[in-house]
């Protein structure tokens, strides 16, 4: 039986010939790069974080290698990316320097707007102080939710594999393990729930 790779982010099969020293590919349908296995001529890899473990994948932000425990699964618009600890720690600090930033610019309107209020042409266009006022009040609310409001966690891709492994998979990658009837990605040799042997998958 040829050994099929299947993306250990989504569950769905590679359906791609992948060419003699390929050392990564990319999932044609979650769009994680997925580590090619030295079963099928990738090169053996080790989690940076977990040297005695196997590397399943690579951090979408610095292309670093980890295991399912050590990637962090991010919805953005678009699709999903997976990232590690530290990536994810840099976007959340990305997103207080942001707040940061929209608080000192509604601090800035706020001040304005007395001179604004003083000055002869305030009583022609009391319209535009009202607006400056709306927008230093929308900048507050924006910095307050950045700087106050904690971020849930994200999942590791460990904790999703154990929730459900392929809840995310589309219905048409899937298919129904020959013993236990759970379902499991199309290309399985072996269910990865009950050890049974599956029939040959043919792409």
């Amino acid at each position: 039986m040829i050994e099929a790779l299947t993306c250990p982010f989504c569950g769905a099969p590679y359906r791609e010939t992948i060419p003699a020293g390929t050392v990564q590919v990319k999932c044609q349908y979650c769009g994680a790069i997925i580590l090619v296995p030295p079963s099928l001529g990738g090169v053996v890899r080790q989690c940076l974080n977990h040297p005695e473990t196997l590397a399943v994948g690579l951090c979408n932000d610095c292309s670093q290698s980890f295991c399912t425990r050590c990637l962090y699964v991010l919805n953005v618009q678009g699709g999903r990316l997976y990232v590690c600890a530290k990536c994810y720690e840099n976007r959340t600090a990305k997103g207080k320097i942001a707040a940061v930033l929209s608080f000192v610019l509604a601090l800035i309107f706020l001040a304005a707007i007395p001179f604004l209020m003083a000055s002869p042409a305030a009583s022609s266009d009391i319209g535009g102080v009202f607006r400056i006022l709306f927008y230093a009040i929308l900048l507050l609310a924006i910095s307050a939710v950045g700087l106050f409001i904690k971020p849930k966690s994200p999942p590791s891709l460990y904790d999703m594999m154990s929730k459900g492994a392929y809840m995310h998979t589309p219905k048409s990658f899937l298919k129904k393990c020959v013993k236990c009837e759970r379902e499991i990605p199309i290309a399985s040799e072996k269910c990865p729930y009950c050890q049974a042997r599956q029939p040959e998958y043919e792409a």
